[in-house]
């Protein structure tokens, strides 16, 4: 006998146990094995409450429809200027700027507010009032009532109930202003400065008359604003016109005053006298100097000429007196002659000696003359050189005298500034005051009236699409939400994912019978067949040999891929006597061993050698859907009364029953019965004649009281049943059979809901279960024949 401390050698390649079977025990579900599971499989498993939910919802959304009264809403549209003041608009740069978004919801706060009510009110008549005196709404007016009684009822049980204190009168007018605010709708047009005024009641007249008369109220009150506007801005600018213009005459007394104290003369743009009388010295100072500096220059040029040669040709250039140029010419006329003579009478003739002295005298001459224009010019520089002095002497006296008067001026102008700009100020306030009290008799309206409310022809509300549409959506919610709830709490396993997210080998998902395309025909035939002992005893008969009535289903198809993962397990030793169990009763563990026996028994190296044991001592459900509840079994071999042999029959499906058999008085309790050389005598000893016993045990809770023959058995098959049994028994349940050293092989997650692989909608899934149904009933067919 082979046993394996854990089944962990029957996981798939390369999986691993993560922890051990305990480890997770009473911890709830990790988010890694949350997110294995598809919403898809969640919505799946729970389409009926969902649909419930969705058709409730759609249910209360059509009462709704049907009894809520139809509500007009009449709309208005409303055109807005700029807010600036209408008193600084004159005299603000930005006082055109477009409107903040700000500010034109100040404006539709302002439209909902009690004193546009309160003038839309005083604005309306007949009818469309009597409509304010009573609520719009009498159901959510009377849901108001109950809560506010409820809460008082509720302090009133804890002890905290407050002293009632009697409510204020209110007045009729003041009562319809609270209803028309209740219903009244404001709001902007995009981006444009537009705002739409809108009302609901279940009159359409009296809607249409209503928003007309918010928004007119609207209008008139913004004009009625702008003219107190006005009104406040006069009185307050009256007195401070009278204080501006005593300011600015006494600023201008004070710096006329002070230009008097300090003799300052304005020639207006031309500057100060005193700055003029400047300009004009400075201008003949440097006159002066000038003439001063020429006549030093030619005096200077004289005493030069005079101390040198006055035959110089350069003197007739130099000085352009008329008495000089013409010495000048008589001499070079005497000299030339004096030469001409020379070269023809000699140096020694009486001519050449007379016109040498003609040449001195003329040159004596010539130079008295320079002498005299020396002198001359002598006296002219004294006279300029005097001249400049006295004018550079009065201009630094004038310009002593302007600075000190610079000073003066720098005050001068500070006291004209002043009253300049008290003048200033007074000047605009003037005109400002002119306005408002222009203004106050006709104001300029800020807002108008561009589109009025006219009488709705459909109502607003309720939209029974919309609102059909929104109940569908809020019970499809509500569903969606309790079936992710019921997921999240519910311990119970639906998926295979959840046995190996928590470390167990899930050996099978096998779907529920009668669900399979083809249960119905295969069933029919299997009761018709022509051989009585081939027919099926019972509906759960025909179950338990699935394997020979419905070979072709998705059933038995699975089947054959855990026969393959158990036999598979062979590398590690033989599994020879395997063992079938459930956590709890009803989780068809004994339709599985039974259609599981006989599919081993399928094989041609198998046929009529394997064995299928009725353990179920207490309920026997193999041996009776067998029809072999009378026959010699397990207890009478065991309290021996027969040998194994002998108690052992042949079953239609090619295997061979060890029926539960028959307790008499006198024997002992089963417990005391299921002794190893008992357990030995009925599995070991059938080794060499069979390939594999099959044994239906008790549920987990019962084994403990047949421990030899689970030490008998190389390993368990555990069945639970999809959305009964909780993770946290099937774990206990395996911790405990591997602490008693028993092999767990793995988990057979039975009767799941996802049936075959097709979907079951839609003209696809229509020819697949037809097609299925077909296969099942030729294999049905082949079978009995």
């Amino acid at each position: 006998m082979n046993r394996h401390s854990t089944s962990a050698s029957f996981l798939p390649i390369g999986a691993t146990r993560p922890g051990g079977i305990g480890a997770w025990r009473g911890q709830p579900f990790s988010p890694e094995t949350e997110s294995q599971v598809s919403i898809l499989t969640i919505a799946r498993q729970n389409w009926r409450s969902i649909l419930a939910f969705a058709a409730v919802g759609l249910v209360c959304a059509g009462i709704y429809v049907a009894t809520a009264p139809a509500i007009f809403t009449a709309r208005a549209r409303v055109y807005i200027e700029s807010r600036s003041s209408p008193v600084t608009a004159r005299d603000t740069p930005n006082a055109g700027t477009p409107l903040e978004i700000a500010e034109v919801e100040s404006q539709v706060e302002y439209i909902r507010s009690e004193k546009i009510a309160l003038a839309a009110v005083h604005r309306l008549d007949g009818s469309a009032l009597r409509d304010l005196a009573t609520p719009t709404h009498p159901l959510v007016a009377k849901v108001r009532e109950f809560v506010k009684a409820a809460k008082a009822q509720a302090l009133r049980l804890i002890g905290a109930e407050r002293p009632v204190r009697e409510p204020a009168p209110v007045s009729p007018d003041l009562r319809q202003a609270r209803t028309l605010r209740e219903n009244v709708e404001a709001s902007r047009i995009g981006a444009a400065y537009v705002i739409e005024v809108g009302y609901s009641a279940d009159n359409p007249t009296t809607a249409a008359a209503v928003a007309n008369a918010v928004a007119e109220a609207y209008v008139s009150t913004e004009l009625e604003n702008r003219a107190q506007v006005w009104k406040v801005a006069g009185e307050w600018m009256l007195p401070r016109l009278k204080e501006l213009q005593q300011r600015a005459s006494q600023a201008s007394r004070e710096a006329q005053t002070y230009k008097a104290e300090h003799t300052i003369i304005d020639l207006g743009k031309r500057g100060l006298v005193g700055e003029q009388q400047v300009e004009e010295l400075n201008t003949a100072v440097a006159a002066a100097r000038s003439k001063t500096v020429d006549a030093r220059a030619v005096r200077d040029q004289i005493r030069g000429l005079l101390d040198s040669d006055i035959a110089d040709p350069g003197i007739t250039e130099a000085f352009k007196d008329s008495v000089i140029i013409q010495l000048r010419r008589q001499y070079v006329d005497l000299v030339q002659r004096a030469d001409d003579l020379k070269r023809r009478l000699g140096p020694d003739h009486e001519a050449v000696q007379a016109i040498q002295r003609d040449i001195q005298a003329a040159k004596q001459s010539l130079r008295t003359e320079l002498e005299r224009l020396a002198v001359s010019l002598d006296h002219d520089y004294e006279v300029a050189k005097a001249r400049e002095d006295s004018m550079t002497a009065a201009f630094d006296a004038l310009i002593s005298k302007t600075l000190i008067m610079s000073n003066a001026r720098v005050k001068a102008k500070e006291l004209d500034r002043t009253a300049e700009t008290y003048d200033q100020i007074y000047t605009n306030l003037l005109q400002r005051y002119i306005d408002a009290v222009n203004q106050q008799s006709y104001p300029q309206p800020s807002a108008h009236v561009i589109t009025p409310a006219t009488v709705p022809e459909s109502p607003s509300a309720p939209r029974g699409s919309l609102i059909m549409l929104l109940g569908l959506l809020v019970g499809t919610g509500f569903g969606v939400s309790g079936a992710f709830a019921r997921h999240w709490f519910d311990r119970t396993i639906r998926t295979p994912r959840q046995l190996t997210g928590h470390g167990l080998t899930c050996l099978a998902a096998l779907p529920e019978l009668r669900r399979e395309p083809g249960f119905r025909a295969a069933l029919a035939l299997a009761q018709a067949h022509a051989n009585e002992a081939q027919r099926p005893a019972s509906v759960e008969a025909f179950r338990a040999s699935a394997v020979r009535f419905m070979p072709q289903s998705v059933f038995v198809e699975r089947l054959h891929s855990l026969k393959a993962h158990v036999l598979g397990s062979d590398r590690r030793g033989p599994v020879f006597a395997i063992g079938v169990t459930s956590v709890g009763a009803g989780a068809g563990k004994t339709l599985f061993a039974s259609n599981f026996g006989q599919l081993l028994a399928r094989a041609r190296s198998s046929s009529g050698r394997v064995l299928m044991i009725d353990a179920d001592v207490r309920q026997a459900t193999l041996s009776r859907l067998s029809q072999a509840t009378e026959q010699r079994g397990l207890l009478d071999v065991l309290a021996g009364r027969c040998c194994a042999t002998e108690a052992v029959r042949p079953q239609p499906g090619e295997v061979r029953l060890l029926a539960c058999g028959n307790r008499h008085p006198n024997d002992p309790h089963f417990s005391d019965l299921m002794t190893p050389e008992g357990v030995a005598a009925v599995v070991g000893d059938g080794r060499p004649a069979l390939d594999r016993v099959v044994v239906d045990l008790p549920p987990v809770d019962e084994l403990p009281t047949l421990r030899p023959l689970l030490d008998g058995l190389d390993g368990l098959i555990i069945v639970v049943e999809a959305g009964r049994t909780s993770i946290d028994d099937v774990a206990a349940a395996v911790h405990d059979l591997e602490s008693g050293g028993s092999t767990v092989l793995g988990i057979v997650l039975n009767k799941t809901n996802d049936g075959p692989t097709v979907r079951r909608g839609g003209l696809r899934g229509a020819l697949t279960r037809w097609a299925a149904a077909r296969r099942n009933a030729r294999g049905a067919t082949q079978a009995a024949s």
